[in-house]
C-alpha cells in the first residue's frame, strides 16, 4: 500500500533508516483506509462485510479512521523523543491534507451535476483529492526525517504527481478493465469521460450523453460508452497525461537526491504504476 510504503521509503531515502517512520506510516494508512471507506459509502461500493450493517456505522468508522486514529498514531512519536515542534508540523500536515482532500471529494460529487466540465477542472479535482493524499504520504515521512523545507517540498511534489497519475490510471482501468465499470454505474464524470465530452461534438456527443445516462441502469450500454470514448481518443489522452505526471514525479524525486536503496524503490513504485493491466 502506498500509504505505508511512501512514508517509510521517503524517511529511509533521507536518513537511511525507515524504522522511526513506522508510527507515521500507520497514521497515513489509517487515513487512507478511512478515506477509502468514506469514498465507498458515497459511491455505493461498500464491501460485502458492510452489507449487513447500517451505513451510519460505516460513516462512524470512516470518521474515526480519518479524524482520531491518525493523530493517536502520530502521538506515539512523543515517547520516542520526537521534538514537539516536529509533532506539531506533522499534525498540521495531516489536518491541511484532510481539508484539501475533503474539498476534492466535494468537487468530485458536484461534477455529474454540472452541464459542462473541462479536463482542467477534472485535473484540479484529482490534484486535491488524490494528489493531496499522496503528497501527505511522502511529506509525512520527509517531515519526520528533516527540517529542510526544500527537501520536504520536493517529496511532497513527488507524492502529489504520483497520486494524480494513480487516480487517472484508476479512472481508465474502471472503464477498460476486466471488472464492470462501477464509475459508469454511478454516473461519475471521471477523466476519460470528461475528455470525451469535451472533444466530441454534435450527434456523437449527444449519443455519448444518452449512453452515459443509460449506463447507470445497465452494464449492457457500457460497450457503447467505451466505443465513443475510443473514438474521442480518451484512453490515449489519459495515458499521455499519466505519463506527464509520472515524468514530473521523477523530476521532483531526482531533485531530492534520495539515498539508496530507498531511492530505487521509490522510482520502481512510480514505474510500476501503469494504465495497462
Amino acid at each position: 500500500m502506498s500509504s505505508t510504503q511512501l512514508p517509510l521509503l521517503v524517511h529511509a531515502a533521507i536518513t537511511g533508516d525507515e524504522r522511526p517512520a513506522l508510527p507515521v506510516a500507520g497514521a497515513c494508512t489509517l487515513l487512507y483506509i478511512g478515506a477509502d471507506l468514506f469514498d465507498s459509502i458515497l459511491d455505493h461500493e461498500l464491501p460485502p462485510l458492510w452489507h449487513v450493517r447500517d451505513k451510519s456505522e460505516a460513516s462512524l468508522a470512516a470518521t474515526t479512521l480519518l479524524g482520531a486514529l491518525p493523530q493517536l498514531s502520530i502521538a506515539r512519536l512523543q515517547a520516542k523523543g520526537t521534538p514537539l515542534a516536529r509533532l506539531w508540523a506533522l499534525a498540521h500536515l495531516f489536518a491541511d491534507a484532510g481539508l484539501t482532500m475533503g474539498a476534492g471529494q466535494y468537487e468530485d460529487l458536484l461534477l455529474p451535476a454540472l452541464e459542462n466540465v473541462s479536463v482542467e477542472e477534472c485535473r484540479a479535482m484529482a490534484e486535491k483529492k488524490s494528489g493531496a493524499e499522496y503528497a501527505l504520504f511522502a511529506a509525512a515521512g520527509a517531515t519526520l526525517a528533516t527540517e529542510d523545507p526544500s527537501t520536504i517540498e520536493a517529496y511532497a511534489a513527488f507524492g502529489s504527481c504520483f497520486g494524480i497519475a494513480q487516480q487517472l490510471i484508476n479512472d481508465a482501468q474502471d472503464i477498460w478493465g476486466d471488472e464492470c465499470g462501477q464509475d459508469l454505474l454511478n454516473g461519475k464524470r471521471t477523466f476519460p469521460v470528461v475528455h470525451a465530452l469535451s472533444t466530441l461534438t454534435g450527434e456523437q456527443r449527444e449519443r455519448l450523453q444518452t449512453l452515459l445516462a443509460a449506463a447507470r441502469a445497465s452494464t449492457e450500454h457500457h460497450d457503447g460508452v467505451r466505443a465513443l470514448l475510443a473514438a474521442a481518443g480518451s484512453l490515449r489522452y489519459t495515458a499521455l497525461i499519466v505519463w506527464l505526471y509520472q515524468q514530473q514525479a521523477r523530476s521532483h524525486l531526482a531533485s531530492a537526491s534520495p539515498r539508496e536503496p530507498a531511492g530505487s524503490e521509490l522510482y520502481t513504485l512510480l514505474d510500476q504504476a501503469s494504465i495497462l493491466p
